[in-house]
């Protein structure tokens, strides 16, 4: 049976990842495909602070889902499921998305690869061109060519992938334990942030963030930290229970990780509260998505089948807007949420339109085939 808490809880995550990209763009953060010319320090603290709650929630409910669809299925199929939700949809993305986004990138004069991030080359002279390159100049030449590629956004699906495998044994072995209905002291509820914090301040992870695998291994480490933490809280609904109860106090401890990293930035104490931001939105997310346990609802339910392909489909269409809303007039706060919505919108249109109605682009983004009116049979049409 479906959990429409963490159905609503999923779909607030993905709109979160989509304002993280409009923050992107005018953070002070390097590593991104297009950049401001004027950072802005409010964005900059927001980009760490949404992402640092978001991005750590969203491999805890990939934790929490790997081991509830363990309890129904075996090791192998859900080994091969992996591969069709997150592989397929990860290499379709590399050559549609991915190109588009690094044709982006290097027109912005940035290039970002395993080599770090540096100052491009002429793209003419990249394409071997005596004129200006259009994208059809680019691709599909560029997937001859490593460099000229990226997993951009789409890190996540090789990082969940690589993780949920890396993991599998402890997965199983959760899905085939009892259900602990034992709610804990308030002191197991705020343990796990104590891991979160050793392993981000001992090794230095968070900072920089750029998900290569080959600098980023502190983070894929946290993240894997992140899901066997949704693992166990599956296994303990109890834990749960507790989270319910101490929410407000968790969301209290998510907005003192945002006064510490405001005063501290990106240094020793900045991870350490950074910790704090993962684990109070973590925990105050689940306890208030409890709290309200929404109804089934048609909304939920779509927007909940919507949340893996319009986080595969946004990337490339908010860069393409930011592109155009860059050299506005208006104040940064207005760019960001006209980024953020309109990719948000067009996201959600595209998925409509081109991606559920059709079997074979469900399969590219990973999707089930759909029987039916799928909406119909798993909720209660919605009242007025």
């Amino acid at each position: 049976m479906r959990r429409t808490d963490i159905d609503a809880l999923r779909i607030v995550l993905c709109f979160s990842i989509i304002l993280v990209h409009a923050l992107a763009i005018f953070s002070t953060e390097p590593h991104y495909h297009l950049k401001s010319f004027e950072p802005s320090q409010t964005a900059t603290v927001l980009f760490d602070f949404v992402r640092a709650a978001a991005i750590s929630s969203w491999f805890v409910l990939a934790g929490w889902s790997a081991v509830t669809s363990l309890r129904a299925r075996s090791p192998g199929r859900f080994a091969k499921e992996r591969v069709s939700r997150l592989l397929v949809p990860l290499i379709f993305g590399i050559v549609i998305f991915g190109s588009i986004i690094k044709y982006i990138e290097l027109y912005d004069g940035r290039d970002m690869g395993l080599h770090g991030l540096r100052e491009a080359e002429w793209l003419q002279g990249i394409m071997q061109l005596d004129r200006p390159v259009g994208y059809f100049d680019f691709f599909p030449r560029n997937l001859m060519r490593l460099p000229l590629m990226t997993w951009s956004h789409l890190w996540f699906l090789a990082y969940l992938f690589m993780i949920s495998i890396m993991l599998l044994p402890l997965l199983v072995r959760l899905a085939r334990r009892r259900p602990s209905p034992a709610v804990p002291s308030a002191f197991w509820i705020y343990l796990p942030v104590l891991p979160m914090a050793a392993l981000l301040v001992t090794f230095n992870g968070y900072w920089p963030y750029f998900p290569n695998l080959v600098t980023d291994w502190t983070n894929f480490f946290y993240f894997a930290l992140c899901l066997a933490i949704g693992a166990g809280i599956a296994a303990w609904p109890g834990f749960e229970t507790g989270l319910r109860a101490e929410a407000p106090r968790l969301l209290g401890l998510l907005l003192l990780g945002l006064a510490g990293l405001i005063l501290c930035g990106e240094s020793t104490w900045g991870r350490f509260f950074i910790a704090l931001i993962a684990w109070g939105g973590v925990g105050a997310g689940l306890g208030f998505a409890a709290r309200l346990n929404p109804a089934p609802a048609q909304r939920i339910a779509y927007l909940s089948e919507a949340t893996l392909p319009v986080y595969i489909l946004h990337h490339a269409p908010l860069l393409l807007i930011g592109w155009y809303v860059l050299p506005l007039a208006v104040p940064v706060w207005l760019k960001v949420v006209v980024i953020w919505l309109a990719a948000t919108a067009v996201s959600l249109m595209i998925y409509h339109w081109l991606v559920r109605p059709w079997t074979w682009a469900r399969w590219l983004m990973g999707m089930a085939p759909q029987k039916g009116n799928p909406v119909a049979l798993r909720v209660v049409p919605e009242t007025t």
